[in-house]
């Protein structure tokens, strides 16, 4: 029935039976004041949510741009007095006019409205720290490689444990004569023996040795504190 009604008059009917909805009638009520079904009631209701629900997404970008078109220039009208500025007295004196903190709050909240319909208000913020929480993690991260997981291609862990040794003696935390004495002996055995690295307790290994190769197996803490 009502597909053969026009287009216009449905449209219309749609908007008074909503009206009628809204002022708290049941569907009951209202087909029995426009002589209807209460399943026709409910259908028009339905048909004039879902029109206005249409014209509201459709506005939506318009009524945003109106929006932050009146916050600039409220935000505009606003901002000389959130800055120093100096005026002219009837005397021909000049005086300066700290900001008006009324007028700097009142810009604040502009603001603050106009980043809450941009959505800018919404934290983005994913700072992951790597922490190591054990000696091995610790040890691991030193040697240029997470624990339990392989060395990037292309790092060498001997290159960068001697690049440690340098930095320890540049900063001081090991006498730099005893670094420079370690790195000369672990260079001297390198280039010796190739991939084969000599421990402290004269046993000959290849690479990778069967044993982590740190700074306590290539010195003694004895022969620190000596030196």
């Amino acid at each position: 029935m009502a597909d053969n009604l026009p287009r216009e008059f449905l449209h219309e009917r749609d908007a008074r039976i909503f009206a009628l909805k809204k002022s708290g009638l049941s569907n009951q009520d209202i087909a029995n004041r426009m002589k209807m079904t209460a399943a026709a009631v409910a259908a028009a209701t339905r048909r004039q949510l879902s029109r206005l629900n249409s014209e509201a997404f459709l506005s939506y970008p318009e009524v945003l741009r109106l929006e932050l078109e009146r916050l600039d220039e409220m935000q505009k009208s606003l901002w000389p007095l959130t800055q120093f500025r100096r005026e002219t007295l009837d005397d021909g004196s000049q005086v300066t006019i700290e900001p008006d903190q009324r007028a700097v709050q009142t810009v604040l909240g502009i603001m603050d409205r106009r980043a809450r319909l941009l959505g800018m208000n919404i934290d983005r913020v994913d700072v992951a720290l790597g922490v190591p929480q054990s000696d091995a993690d610790i040890r691991s991260t030193l040697a240029g490689a997470a624990a339990g997981k392989e060395l990037p291609k292309g790092s060498d862990p001997k290159d960068e444990a001697m690049q440690l040794l340098e930095l320890m003696g540049e900063s001081g935390v090991l006498d730099s004569q005893v670094i420079g004495k370690v790195l000369g002996e672990v260079r001297d055995t390198i280039d010796s023996f190739g991939d084969a690295v000599l421990i402290n307790d004269g046993t000959m290994v290849s690479s990778p040795p069967t044993k982590d190769l740190t700074l306590d197996t290539i010195i003694e803490p004895e022969e620190v504190e000596d030196e």
